[in-house]
């Protein structure tokens, strides 16, 4: 009945400043970076439009998705979880997207990709489209029993609920269906699209509750006057926010991800 809730490793060769970062910060709100990025679209557009001559269709989401995967598995410290004042290793990079099961605003779900950064983007394309589907017509969605708990709970009990359920599932490693979430409910890292609702950039904060230690705010594709080679050029481009949790990430492994994320994305094909 109860399982791990995670495959981990405990992270070896932990440095001085690893252990003054784990304890100068408390938690991943006071540890938080936040910034952004504009990133050329050709090779976004060039992916979009062969999936569409294909009659298919791609998502900046879905790129932004396999990046933050690939840019995760890049730098593998990342892809951890702080238990007991130590760093632990994931064995596999999942990332979660989120849903609004209806227009109303008031509800969010959720989705994860399971090994993310081995599937092709067709998969991840594929996956995302019939799990979104699942969860906004009400046959399946993982997060409906906590949804309905936590409906029915007062406010004040809301937060010890939560702070429960992350002891268990991530302090202590176990997972039990009884808990009513899904197992590693939140994944390595976590996309959330605001260009599909309009919103041109933004930035997402990391959630309190669960140890997701990096989040990307897929912004809406956009013009822009750009400076290249001393001369000004209109080009489209795709704002990205990124929050991340700096006990984990220090700016050697914030520019290891972001060169792996700008390759990517500069030719997902």
């Amino acid at each position: 009945m109860f399982k791990r809730n995670i495959q981990l490793k405990p992270y070896k060769g932990m440095s001085p400043w690893r252990k003054v970062a784990l304890a100068t910060w408390r938690n991943s709100e006071e540890a938080s970076v936040y910034g952004w990025v504009d990133f050329n679209s050709s090779g976004i557009r060039e992916s979009m439009n062969r999936f569409q001559a294909a009659g298919k269709s791609l998502s900046p989401t879905t790129i932004a998705a396999k990046g933050l995967a690939i840019a995760i598995a890049s730098y593998p410290r990342v892809n951890s979880v702080i238990r007991f004042g130590r760093i632990y290793e994931r064995q596999d990079v999942d990332i979660f997207l989120q849903v609004a099961p209806d227009d109303s605003g008031e509800n969010l779900s959720g989705m994860i990709v399971r090994q993310c950064d081995q599937k092709s983007l067709g998969e991840i394309s594929e996956e995302i489209r019939a799990k979104a589907s699942s969860i906004k017509s009400g046959k399946k969605d993982d997060f409906a029993k906590i949804t309905k708990t936590l409906s029915m709970s007062p406010t004040f009990l809301i937060g010890w609920i939560l702070r429960m359920m992350k002891f268990i599932n991530y302090t202590l490693n176990i997972w039990s269906p009884m808990l009513g979430s899904p197992r590693d409910a939140f994944g390595s890292g976590m996309v959330t699209s605001l260009g599909m609702m309009g919103i041109q950039r933004g930035l997402a904060p990391l959630l309190p509750f669960y140890p997701c230690p990096i989040i990307v705010a897929v912004g809406k594709l956009e013009e822009k006057a750009v400076a290249v080679n001393g001369a000004v050029e209109v080009q489209e481009v795709l704002p990205l926010g990124i929050t991340f949790d700096h006990r984990l990430v220090d700016g050697v492994g914030a520019a290891k991800m972001f060169r792996a994320l700008s390759a990517y994305i500069a030719n997902p094909s």
